[in-house]
C-alpha cells in the first residue's frame, strides 16, 4: 500500500514539477501573518465565509505557529459548510493551544464539527464528504523527513516537493513550520555550495547547475531566501545558457546577475566570457576595461585583441604586460 503511495506520489509530483513560478509554500514568502489575520477576521465578520476561510488559510502557512489563524480558519470553514475541513482546523487549534480561557469554547465547537461530519457521513447528503486525510499526512510527514535526512532537496521525489503535496493535502499543524525552516536551510546551504564551486570555475553539468537554481527557489518558497539568491539564479540560469550554446542570452543573464549583486566581481568576467564565445572579443574587452580594468585577466584579453589586430600591436602588447606592467621588482 505505501509503494503505491508512494508511485501515485512520483506521478503527480511529475506533472507539476519544472512548472515555473510555483506558489511559496510556507514561511515569509507566503505573505504577512498578522495582516492575513486581520484580514480574515474582517471577512468573517461580514459573514464572507468563504473568502475568510482562503485568507485564514493562508495565514496559517505564512506562520504555522500563529494559533488564532487556525481557530479562524475552523470558525470560518464551519461558516462557509466546509464540515471536515473546519474540523482538521480545530483540531490542529486544540493539539497546540496553551490551556486558555477560550479553550472549552473551541472544543465544545470541535464535539458540533465532528456531529455534524458524522452525520453527513452517514446519510451521505449533498455529495461525497471528503474522506479523513490523518494517515495519508502522516505517509507524506514520513516521506518528507526521510528526503530531508537522505539530502533529496530538490528533484520530482525530492523534500520540496513532499512538501508541496502535503501542504496541497491540506495539512494544518504548527510544525509545518520546522518542515519549512529545515527545508529552506538545507537547500540554502546547497545552493550555496553549487554556486561557490560554478564561481571558481569548475566543471559542473547542466543538470547540477539547473538543481542548485530549483534549491535557490525551494530555499524561498519554504523559509526566508538569501539575500543574494536573485543574483545568483541568474548567474547559474547564464551558465545553463552557455552550456546550451546561448552565449548571446548567457550574456545578458550575467549582465543582470552583475547589476544585481555589484560586489562580485566574476560575474563581470563571465559577461565577458560569455562574449568571447560568441565571437565578440572587442565587445568582452569592453567590458572588462570598463568594469576591471586592474584585473590582469584584462590585460590577457587586450594582448589577445591587439594579437588579433596585427602581430606587431600583439608583440607591443605583450611586452608592456611582460616589462613594464608587470615587471620584476628590483634586485637588492
Amino acid at each position: 500500500m505505501r509503494s503505491e503511495s508512494r508511485r501515485l506520489l512520483l506521478t503527480c509530483a511529475l506533472l507539476v514539477w519544472g512548472t515555473a513560478s510555483a506558489a511559496p509554500l510556507v514561511g515569509p514568502s507566503v505573505g504577512n501573518a498578522d495582516a492575513l489575520v486581520a484580514e480574515g477576521t474582517k471577512l468573517y465578520n461580514k459573514r464572507k465565509y468563504a473568502e475568510a476561510s482562503r485568507v485564514f488559510l493562508q495565514a496559517t502557512r505564512a506562520n504555522p505557529s500563529l494559533l488564532p489563524a487556525y481557530l479562524g480558519l475552523g470558525r470560518a470553514r464551519m461558516g462557509a459548510k466546509e464540515t471536515a475541513s473546519a474540523c482538521a482546523a480545530y483540531r490542529a487549534w486544540l493539539k497546540s493551544a496553551p490551556d486558555i480561557q477560550e479553550r472549552p469554547k473551541a472544543k465544545g465547537e470541535l464535539e458540533l464539527c465532528e456531529r455534524q461530519l458524522k452525520a453527513a457521513r452517514k446519510k451521505k447528503k449533498k455529495g461525497p464528504v471528503p474522506a479523513d486525510m490523518t494517515a495519508r499526512h502522516v505517509e507524506l510527514k514520513a516521506d518528507f523527513f526521510e528526503a530531508l535526512e537522505a539530502g533529496t532537496l530538490a528533484g520530482p521525489a525530492g523534500a520540496g516537493e513532499q512538501l508541496r503535496t502535503l501542504v496541497t493535502a491540506d495539512y494544518l499543524g504548527v510544525d509545518l513550520a520546522e518542515m519549512g525552516t529545515r527545508l529552506s536551510t538545507a537547500s540554502r546551504a546547497s545552493a550555496e555550495d553549487v554556486h561557490q564551486r560554478a564561481l571558481k570555475g569548475e566543471a559542473l553539468t547542466t543538470e547540477q547547475l539547473r538543481t542548485g537554481r530549483e534549491l535557490l527557489d525551494w530555499a524561498k518558497d519554504s523559509g526566508e531566501a538569501a539575500p543574494q539568491a536573485p543574483a545568483q539564479g541568474l548567474f547559474l540560469e547564464g551558465l545553463v545558457a552557455l552550456q546550451g550554446n546561448d552565449s548571446k542570452g548567457a550574456e545578458g543573464l550575467f549582465a543582470k546577475a552583475a547589476s544585481a549583486a555589484p560586489g562580485v566581481t566574476e560575474y563581470r568576467v563571465w559577461r565577458a566570457a560569455a562574449l568571447q564565445r560568441a565571437g565578440d572579443l572587442r565587445g568582452a574587452l569592453a567590458v572588462m576595461e570598463a568594469e576591471l580594468p586592474e584585473d590582469p585577466r584584462t590585460d590577457l584579453l587586450r594582448a589577445a585583441v591587439a594579437q588579433r589586430t596585427s602581430k606587431e600591436d600583439g608583440a607591443r602588447e605583450l611586452e608592456r604586460l611582460l616589462f613594464q606592467r608587470y615587471a620584476a621588482p628590483p634586485s637588492r
